[in-house]
């Protein structure tokens, strides 16, 4: 297998057409699926904080997760006739993003569906870009056919369609991470203004997409290195005659100190990203009180106080808080924060970022842990992409492993050439398997670009075969099974679990959160709840909700239990529930985020025989009381998830919502019966 000789020129307009049709394809398919897909946990808030920071030129709202992407998605907002909330209410002096959100989002009567369609375009624009990327080097690195197929593989990629329309910065770090390593790549062989602009751009724009943005820092370090140990000369043309600087030692001093000017360039753009002002705050137009977490806190100096003993009611079911101490870390972004080295707002995101980053609750194969699982992945990887985008993966690179360790030198070219891509893969592999937060498949999305331009390979390998015909047949079967995966999947690529795993509708038995439920779901229930309503079907309806999509807002005729944690609404505890539906958030069903974490336990069952025993007596502390009772709702919640862990849902609504249908002798044998499990079902 050989990087194929270019195309006849004849071709190439065809290809061009094949191209711009594959880059349509993808953005139409990432923002059509907008009318049914509801508003994602974390979207609220980066819409909310990207429209504070044109509007107000404040960034206390979400710094943790840069200021490009937010800024993008809220850039058509500003056409908009819009409503924010009060800058003197108290949460937004204490920078408390969920409230004023729900407030931006559900309570002043803004377009919500104007809202998310028009963020959600902006973000796709940033899928588009990262695929342009992806054929640009696959075409160069193996020719005009693989460049298509690299294309049409990132196009109908889930991962790449679910993240690319929704107003969050995964895509975006995706798209300007790959752009950071390309023209830094291009700048150390060949200088010129352009390719200098070019670089500049990119390295302060990965900073601002998101604060794992920093990886690219070792990235263009460890290319900084294989450059060196290249011979060929650094060709210098800006503006006069072109000058090649061929001494090894002048050529590192050269690219050393050209890096050094780069990186100078690129935090000037950081800093433009927050107002040139070192405080996050902009005091000029409202007071402030703190971030959501105070510096202390976030730095570890001082405890973050826990909201249920704001209370003045320790819950039975929570963990004593883990103490963290100061670690060199955080005392390196106190000292810059001291000195004023970077914008203030950045610095606590980082912090923010990094604390949060040690430990969270996660949830994998039916197993739980806070501090994450290394194959956890590299299996998410393997659940959800399609199986013939796996195929050809490993096609290719297993040719391309074959091809550098045994080829000629001539036919080892692509392999310098494709050190940026190979560089940012194994770097961000190797980060991501270390890491402890083990929250979403989205964190691994810089991968897909690096995977499908080398399986453009794959096309080389098929259509080289002794029997060519056959190649072509195999290429172009993959291909057309892959884009079937995904239109099958539409609106609700987030679900996305190949057929090797149990396909979407079992997902959920493997990842939650953003893998899988990340609140989606609303829109459709509501259509489902309408339906139900129209075949004169009164059954009540339960609903346990994980997300940022409001069921009030949304009207929807269903009663709350056991949601407490996502649910600001008024409600009397504990609930006493009966037979019905009982429409349940994948993530909840697992006891991801839920103070009563995990599968059932000895604990929690003597836990709820003395609680139900303690409630009926009256308690002075009414406080107290309440938060008993809001525990043994929790209790009651987890118990009926253990009654039915083995039963097949109904139906999966919305993606994410798994619907069960229950008996009255059913949800008491759930609550008050022997600890067992239901019967499993077969879904009609």
């Amino acid at each position: 297998m050989t990087p194929s000789s270019p195309q006849p020129s004849n071709q190439r307009p065809l290809g061009l057409w094949l191209a711009i049709a594959l880059l349509l394809a993808y953005w139409i398919l990432a923002v059509s699926a907008s009318p049914r897909m509801g508003v994602t946990a974390d979207e609220i808030l980066h819409l909310t904080a990207g429209y504070s920071y044109w509007e107000q030129n404040d960034y206390r709202l979400q710094p943790e997760n840069g200021t490009l992407a937010m800024r993008a998605a809220a850039l058509p907002l500003l056409a908009m006739d819009l409503k924010f909330p009060p800058l003197d209410s108290e949460n937004w002096k204490h920078s408390f993003v969920p409230d004023i959100g729900r407030e931006f989002f559900y309570g002043l009567g803004n377009p919500l569906d104007r809202m998310m369609l028009a963020g959600r375009a902006m973000i796709a624009l940033f899928g588009v870009f990262t695929l342009w990327l992806v054929w640009r080097w696959s075409r160069r690195l193996f020719g005009e056919t693989a460049g298509l197929v690299s294309l049409a593989l990132a196009a109908f990629c889930p991962a790449l369609l679910a993240h690319g329309g929704l107003v969050t910065s995964d895509m975006a770090l995706t798209a300007c991470l790959l752009a950071a390593v390309t023209t830094f790549w291009r700048v150390i062989h060949v200088v010129t203004w352009g390719r200098i602009i070019a670089t500049v751009i990119a390295g302060g724009a990965v900073l601002l997409a998101k604060m794992s943005g920093v990886l690219v820092a070792p990235m263009l370090a460890g290319l900084l290195v294989l450059r060196w140990l290249r011979p060929a000369p650094l060709v210098v043309q800006l503006g006069g005659p072109a000058r090649w600087v061929r001494s090894k030692s002048r050529r590192i001093l050269a690219t050393l100190g050209l890096t050094v000017a780069l990186g100078a360039g690129s935090l000037v753009l950081l800093w433009a990203g927050y107002g040139f002002r070192f405080e996050g705050f902009n005091r000029a137009r409202s007071e402030a009180t703190s971030y959501f977490f105070s510096w202390p806190q976030i730095l570890n100096e001082e405890a973050v106080p826990d909201n249920v003993e704001q209370l003045g009611a320790k819950s039975h079911l929570m963990d004593p808080p883990v103490v963290r101490q100061p670690t060199a870390i955080t005392r390196l972004i106190g000292t810059m924060r001291d000195y004023r080295l970077l914008p203030e707002a950045y610095l606590w995101g980082f912090a923010h970022t990094y604390k949060y980053s040690q430990s969270r609750s996660a949830f994998l194969d039916g197993d739980y842990r806070s501090t994450g699982w290394p194959q956890y992945f590299p299996l998410s990887f393997l659940y959800k992409t399609t199986l013939p985008a796996l195929f050809l993966i490993t096609l290719a690179l297993g040719g391309l492993a074959s091809l550098a360790l045994k080829g000629r030198p001539r036919q080892r070219r692509w392999l310098y050439r494709a050190l940026p891509l190979l560089v940012l893969g194994a770097l961000y592999w190797a980060s991501a398997i270390n890491a402890h937060l083990n929250i979403g498949h989205r964190h691994i999305l810089p991968i897909y670009p690096v995977a499908y331009i080398l399986a453009g390979a794959a096309a080389l390998w098929l259509l080289t075969l002794p029997i060519a015909k056959l190649g072509r047949w195999v290429l172009g079967a993959a291909l057309a099974f892959h884009a079937f995966e995904a239109a099958s999947a539409r609106p609700f690529f987030l679900s996305y679990f190949n057929p090797g795993v149990g396909g979407t509708d079992n997902g959920w038995r493997h990842l939650v959160d953003s893998s899988y439920d990340w609140g989606q779901g609303l829109p459709d229930l509501k259509a489902w709840l309408a339906e139900k309503s129209a075949s004169d079907d009164h059954t009540r309806v339960f609903l346990t909700y994980f997300g940022s999509d409001s069921p009030q807002a949304r009207g929807l005729p269903v009663v709350r239990f056991g949601d407490e944690i996502t649910d600001s609404g008024p409600r009397n505890f504990p609930l006493q529930a009966s037979g019905g539906w009982f429409i349940i958030s994948a993530t909840h069903f697992q006891r991801v985020y839920l103070h009563l974490m995990g599968p059932w336990s000895d604990r929690y069952e003597k836990l709820y025989a003395e609680m139900r025993t303690s409630l009926s007596r009256e308690r002075a502390d009414q406080v107290a009381q309440l938060r008993d009772a809001k525990d043994l709702e929790a209790l009651r919640f987890g118990r009926l998830c253990h009654f039915l862990r083995d039963r097949t849902p109904e139906a999966v609504i919305g993606g994410s919502l798994l619907a069960f249908r229950l008996t009255d002798a059913e949800v008491n044998a759930a609550l008050n019966g022997p600890l067992t499990t239901a019967p499993a079902t077969t879904r009609p």
